[in-house]
């Protein structure tokens, strides 16, 4: 049960970070952004670990879902920089 807890704890600061303004922090916004990202696989792995994969391809779809954007923007910078070569 304590993958859940971990999860939802993750869940919950990924909505806090979302709500931060973009317009003067825009780097911190990215930046807490990035850590959940690096985060993510941790978590992940904690819930397939104690509760099996498909609670783990749950937990994946729901971060999915909440960091579409950051995960957009994070393919656009590779892609832009992959271009300049």
């Amino acid at each position: 049960m304590s993958s859940f807890i971990a999860a939802c704890i993750w869940a919950i600061s990924a909505n806090l970070i979302a709500v931060i303004p973009w317009a003067r922090p825009y780097r911190l916004h990215w930046n807490l952004a990035r850590v959940l990202v690096l985060a993510l696989p941790v978590v992940l792995y904690y819930v397939g670990l104690q509760n099996g994969i498909w609670w783990q391809l749950a937990a994946l779809a729901v971060a999915i879902f909440q960091l579409r954007l950051m995960l957009r923007h994070m393919y656009r910078e590779a892609m832009e920089k992959r271009r300049a070569r």
